[in-house]
Formats: C-alpha cells, structure tokens, sequence
C-alpha cells in the first residue's frame, strides 16, 4: 500500500502553524512523515515569497532538498494551475524543469492538462492523474491517456461524505467500464478526509493524508502536524489489515 503524505498544497501558515513553505522545511517534514510511516511524499513547491509555484528553481529547490532528507522515497509535485494560471505558461516552466520531480500531478479538469502529462511522459517523469469529478474521468478517457498515467488519483472535492464517495463511486464505474488498470488512490479534503481514508483502507486502495488535506485528527481536534496525521493514518490502516486476518 503506496502511504502518501500531501505535506503543503496551497495551505498558509495562517491556516496552520505546521505548514511547511521553505525548501528546508519541507525536507524536515518530509522526514518526518517518512519516518511516521509514509511511503512517499507530494508536495506544492513555493517560491522566495510563499506561494505556490512551478518555475524552475523553486521545484530544484524543493525537490532536491526533500530528496537529500529522505533518499530513495518516491517524490511527487504538483502541476496545478493554482501555482500557475495560464496554460501555456505552466507548460513552459514545467518544459524547463531541470531538477525532475519521481511523480507528478496532473488535474485533467484542467485546461491543457493532456499537453502537460505528454510533456512529463517524455521526460520519463511518472504521472499522477488528478480526477475531482466523474467529468475529468471522462476527460482522462477521452484524452487516450490513461493507459500511459502511473496511477489515478480518484480525489473528489466535494466536503461532504456522502457526496465525496458517490463522486468517487462514479469515477470508479466509469474507469471499470473502459478497463482501466492503472492503481487509484482514493482521498478526500477537509470534512471527507478521514472517511474517505477509511474506505480507502478497507477497499485495499493506496491512500494518501497531510495538511494538503486535512487540518484536524478524526475527533475534530488541530493535528500537530504531518507526521501525526501519518502516524494516525498508519494506524488505521494496520488495523483495518488485522481485521481482515482475524
């Protein structure tokens, strides 16, 4: 089971203390959350002032410092165009890379996503596709892609529960149908994090948790940070597994 710790996104240190921004910060967390249980880590790198970017020295940056704390973990970033607005410059940056991330993420929802992930596949980069909604699996389908992406993440935004897991009942049916193979990971954000950690778990599925997603502990409380949230994860996780053998 791939555990993926989501260490930042586009989460301020307003919105927690923990948060980590500066290459060196993302390192330590990186190791701590490895260290916590996680297998691998994804994280939105930041440029001189804080936020989200993908130009080329902000992604070296961040990508070789975590690498240096946790040789040999897989590392993903993020493509979102909320670290770049326009299209066609979030593809040149991303052309210009040259401290290449194990794993990226790509939102198909996203205007020139399949640009992006062809891009990324001729750099040998492996590629994440992000679906939010049944519609951005119908974009993966329609793309002729989703026999080249490493790994789908099957990731509805929708807060609510309920609504989060039939967003990914349905992206699930629609995958199935066209006999996608590739490995899902299923999460969710804020209040259908922990839920949807918990489906996942029983499904068997990878899973990822982090700040990214969720800032509290399944009692509602202000998790400490990225490795709690890990370490709670894990913990699920082993004892989901005892109870299938038991």
């Amino acid at each position: 089971m791939r555990i993926v710790a989501c260490l930042n996104g586009s989460r301020s240190t307003g919105e927690h203390p923990s948060v980590p921004v500066a290459p060196r910060q993302l390192a330590d967390d990186a190791r701590a959350a490895v260290d916590a249980g996680a297998t691998e880590v994804h994280l939105h790198p930041r440029g001189e002032d804080g936020a989200e970017s993908l130009e080329p020295q902000a992604v070296a940056a961040a990508v070789a410092a975590v690498r240096a704390a946790v040789p040999g973990v897989v590392v993903g970033v993020t493509t979102s165009l909320s670290a770049e607005p326009d299209p066609l410059r979030r593809y040149d940056l991303i052309n210009r890379w040259s401290e290449l991330p194990d794993l990226a993420s790509v939102n198909m929802h996203e205007p020139g996503s399949a640009e992006v992930v062809r891009e990324l596949l001729d750099r040998r980069v492996g590629i994440e596709a992000g679906l939010w909604t049944p519609d951005a699996a119908r974009i993966l389908l329609a793309s002729g892609l989703a026999g080249e992406v490493g790994a789908v993440l099957v990731e509805p935004m929708d807060p609510e529960p309920e609504r989060a897991l039939a967003a990914a009942a349905e992206i699930d049916r629609l995958l199935d149908a066209r006999g996608v193979r590739a490995p899902r990971l299923l999460h969710g954000t804020g209040a259908a994090a922990w839920p949807l950690l918990a489906a996942a778990v029983e499904q068997g599925r990878d899973i990822r948790i982090g700040l990214e997603d969720v800032l509290t502990e399944p009692s509602g409380a202000r998790a400490d940070g990225n490795a709690a949230l890990v370490r709670l994860a894990v913990a699920r996780a082993a004892e989901a597994g005892r109870a299938r053998l038991s």
